[in-house]
């Protein structure tokens, strides 16, 4: 009695598929097992300097300063909701425009 062999590609299938499983099977224990390694550039691993830069602390205190009295005050009103909205010069209300309309001639014009 002969035997029956399964055809050529159902056996190529067979193999990549089992090639496949096995393949990614491995990357993913791999990307659990190994940890990566982590650089830490130089510049953040050097210890800081607790000194003050006086320089730079002159230059934030003589900076613009505007006085108090200088900036305007902020009304807050009472909104339709209960949320208050700053507001510091009441806002103008839009009218709405009327906007021409074409009418009909009673005689047409014709181009020549």
């Amino acid at each position: 009695m002969k035997k029956r062999s399964l055809p050529k590609p159902i056996t190529i299938l067979i193999l990549t598929l089992l090639t496949a499983v096995l393949w990614v099977g491995l990357n993913i224990y791999r990307a659990i097992a190994v940890k990566p390694v982590t650089t830490v550039p130089e510049n953040i691993s050097l210890p800081l300097d607790p000194t003050l830069n006086t320089d730079v602390i002159q230059k934030i205190e003589s900076a613009i300063f505007i006085p108090d009295s200088e900036v305007p005050p902020i009304n807050l009103t009472p909104t339709q909701t209960g949320q208050p909205i700053p507001t510091s010069e009441p806002t103008p209300t839009i009218l709405p425009t009327v906007s021409p309309e074409a009418s009909p001639s009673s005689s047409p014009e014709t181009e020549l």
